[in-house]
């Protein structure tokens, strides 16, 4: 009897070592997860460093720019948007309502239809001219449920 419990206990024994090195081999590759990560948000934190720098030296050299520019104008930014409202003028030949109207009359009559390139395109303008679907068909060289579809998804 103290044979039997004896292996028992030996075999839960070697079991518990089993779950143990199984545990710790889990263990050992979060820990290995973990540096990996630590090692892009280094990398991250780098990347957003440069990032910041780059944009600090942008940032100082176009306010040299500027500054250079203001002095070698002489006049500050102010003055220089007062000068060019003043020498702005309205332009004094005003067209009248009737002829404006004339004239859009006349663009809005010559503009023609838009040309249809694709066959969904060319399906819906002879499906707008009144064709019926085996025209249509017949027309495009396309089956009638291709059309029955471009007419049933139009957009």
């Amino acid at each position: 009897m103290t044979s039997i419990i004896l292996v028992i206990l030996f075999l839960l024994q070697l079991f518990s070592f089993y779950w143990i090195a199984l545990l710790n081999a889990k263990l050992n590759k979060f820990n290995d997860l973990e540096k990996k990560q630590e090692q892009v948000l280094a990398e991250i934190d780098d990347s957003f460093g440069a990032y910041i720098a780059e944009m600090k030296d942008e940032n100082t050299r176009l306010l040299e720019e500027l500054n250079r520019t203001e002095k070698s104008s002489g006049a500050s930014p102010r003055e220089v948007i007062e000068k060019e409202a003043q020498t702005f003028e309205l332009p004094k030949t005003f067209v009248s309502k009737q002829l404006a109207a004339n004239s859009y009359l006349k663009t809005a009559a010559t503009i023609e239809k838009k040309i249809p390139i694709t066959i969904k395109e060319k399906v819906l303008f002879y499906s707008e001219e009144g064709k019926n679907r085996d025209e249509i068909a017949k027309l495009l060289q396309i089956g009638k449920t291709e059309v029955e579809l471009f007419l049933k998804f139009k957009d």
